[in-house]
């Protein structure tokens, strides 16, 4: 992969995502969809990639009218991850996304690589049937397909609809404490420990379908115990590890960063903004 094409930039994984490619030394075009992107720290966010050369941000309609020579190694990625944890899944599946993105692959006569991020909520969840349709299509757009399922994923720009963000910003503001139904509690990976194997395995293996793991047992409790939460928060509406068949294939995350350096970094970033008055 020399190049990749980013949807829904400013979110939180995508966002870690094009900085971790920017790093590499790959060109990274960011497609900024305001009905996703547009939040209170969208000129925060520029600042941090926007001075680096091989960055390019492009909305939908200015991406899908462009052109571009060379696509064989360039990789279309899709973080529904972002999209599910703030319940905004439903952007993707509308026909004028859907249609941008077809007419732009059909303008450059591409044969580049699909990458989509889910939830591992939907290995086995009913909530991936809405996405069907959607995956299908994407299923057509590349000529490589690859397909990594994330347990909970935390780090610096983390969503507030996650609990470890709630309990940081309490700090900083009168904020609720709690759970969301959709927060996955039967593992965890910090955001750049995901990402370093994710690009890993994208270059080191083919088409199929990966599951992310920690491998260390209670790692989401051990981390919520790390800030003190509650522990009636932390035990409400618990998840089993998904049944699992062939189909998947389990991807061990070795290198993990202690919670003690992940979590400090999510904490000075949002004391960081608050003391500039972001």
């Amino acid at each position: 992969m020399d190049k990749a094409i980013i949807f829904g930039i400013y979110n939180f994984v995508s966002f870690h995502a094009c900085k971790t490619l920017l790093n590499k030394g790959l060109e990274v075009i960011g497609v900024h969809i305001d009905e996703i992107d547009n939040n209170h720290f969208l000129a925060e966010k520029r600042l941090e990639v926007g001075r680096n050369a091989n960055y390019i941000e492009q909305t939908l309609s200015e991406w899908e009218n462009s052109r571009n020579e060379e696509m064989a190694k360039t990789a279309l990625i899709f973080s529904i991850y972002d999209l599910f944890m703030c319940y905004k899944e439903a952007i993707i599946q509308r026909e004028k996304v859907v249609e941008s993105i077809t007419h732009y692959l059909e303008r450059n006569n591409s044969e580049m690589s699909v990458v989509v991020i889910l939830p591992i909520q939907m290995v086995s969840s009913d909530k991936s049937m809405e996405m069907e349709a959607f995956l299908n299509q994407a299923r057509k757009w590349g000529k490589h397909i690859q397909m990594f399922y994330v347990p909970a994923i935390y780090g610096p720009w983390q969503s507030s609809t996650f609990l470890f963000q709630r309990a940081i910003l309490s700090k900083f503001q009168k904020t609720k404490i709690i759970k969301d139904e959709r927060e996955w509690t039967s593992d965890i990976l910090y955001v750049d420990d995901a990402l370093e194997v994710l690009f890993e395995i994208m270059e080191s293996k083919g088409d199929g379908s990966y599951i992310l793991e920690s491998g260390k047992k209670d790692y989401w409790f051990e981390c919520a115990e790390f800030l003190h939460l509650n522990e009636y928060t932390v035990r409400s509406n618990c998840h089993a590890p998904p049944k699992l068949d062939n189909h998947f294939e389990r991807i061990l995350v070795k290198e993990i960063t202690p919670i003690t350096d992940s979590i400090s970094k999510q904490l000075e970033q949002v004391q960081r903004l608050f003391h500039n008055g972001i």
